[in-house]
């Protein structure tokens, strides 16, 4: 259930905002490189591009949570409920908020059906460049932050 913190002026954590700018762009270097060698990835070559998408997509999901926290004062605990509540609130478009849920969904298959992960689909996901997606979106969100302030938008 959320928290929702009425009248607290929640500050920015600009140390976080730069780990995860860091930590993302950490990933999509790591992505970029294991992309040029798909054809000859080993088995620790595909082990490490789902660590890297899993760890990008954490990030999208900590960077909604910390939008919403900062913009309306709701703490939320679960992974969509950010994305579900800045969508409500027009702070992420509708085709945005539906690829947040397919990244979010994938996952959720790395981590919780890690026998079930499909090389193709990892593979398709770093030649067709997706994962650029979450890093696009989330810059998004830290813009929203950058343009309306945390203030719920008043």
């Amino acid at each position: 259930m959320p928290l929702f913190l009425p009248g607290k002026k929640i500050m920015r954590d600009k140390a976080y905002e730069q780990q995860v700018n860091d930590i993302q762009q950490q990933m999509m270097c790591e992505l970029e490189e294991l992309k040029e060698d798909i054809g000859s990835w080993k088995t620790r070559d595909l082990l490490a591009a789902q660590r890297a998408l899993q760890v990008v997509i954490e990030s999208l999901v900590g960077v909604s949570r910390y939008v919403y926290l900062q913009r309306y004062g709701i703490s939320v605990s679960k992974s969509r409920q950010g994305l579900d509540g800045l969508l409500n609130r027009g702070d992420i478009n509708q085709n945005d908020h539906k690829l947040a849920m397919k990244m979010l969904g994938f996952r959720n298959v790395l981590v919780h059906d890690y026998l079930e992960v499909n090389r193709a689909i990892v593979e398709s996901i770093l030649k067709n460049d997706f994962y650029q997606d979450v890093r696009r979106i989330s810059s998004d969100l830290m813009e929203v932050l950058e343009v309306n302030g945390g203030d719920g938008g008043s």
